[in-house]
């Protein structure tokens, strides 16, 4: 019976290891429990469900994901800056993202998020769903948050985080690359 336990955790602590090597590892699966936690610890809660009635945890900002997914996938991450920053959500700090439970747009906006996001990028699988039925508080309201000014820079995978004026400052930068940015 232990064996057969054992072998089931394998391929995800496979997978973790994966990600771990892969250098991506800003970015975690979380539950209530450990959402909770890091909301406690300073992270910024980001409601992805259309704006409308409906609870959302306390202190939650809402942004619409599709809209976000949009600007990511067009390469507009000047458009994805304005739209966070005038939510009040600070990419350089703990986000944690959540929909209903599963949303698979807060699963995508999540993944997409990593290559922009200089703080750590946490989906909250479970959603309001999960937050509820562990029988945490939730407000009818998100947060009004007044606006946080940043600059995100686009990261390809095979590259190191920097800051984003770090190609600036930088003189082995190829003028190509910097117009790219």
């Amino acid at each position: 019976m232990k064996i057969a336990t054992t072998a089931r955790r394998l391929p995800a602590f496979a997978a973790a290891l994966l990600l771990l090597a892969s250098g991506l590892a800003r970015a975690e699966v979380v539950s209530a429990p450990a959402a909770a936690q890091r909301l406690q610890e300073g992270a910024q809660a980001w409601d992805v469900r259309a704006s409308g009635p409906g609870q959302v945890l306390p202190g939650a900002v809402q942004l619409d994901a599709q809209a976000c997914l949009q600007w990511l996938a067009s390469g507009n991450v000047q458009a994805l800056s304005a739209a966070v920053s005038a939510a009040g959500i600070d990419l350089s700090r703990d986000v944690v993202i959540y929909g209903s439970a599963g949303d698979a747009s807060a699963q995508a906006l999540y993944t997409a998020l990593q290559t922009v996001a200089t703080g750590r990028v946490l989906w909250f699988v479970g959603g309001i769903a999960e937050w509820q039925l562990s029988g945490r508080a939730t407000v009818a309201q998100p947060s009004p948050r007044l606006p946080v000014p940043q600059h995100l820079v686009a990261q390809s995978a095979e590259a190191t985080p920097r800051m984003a004026a770090a190609s600036l400052r930088d003189p082995a930068t190829p003028p190509a690359l910097l117009a790219a940015r």
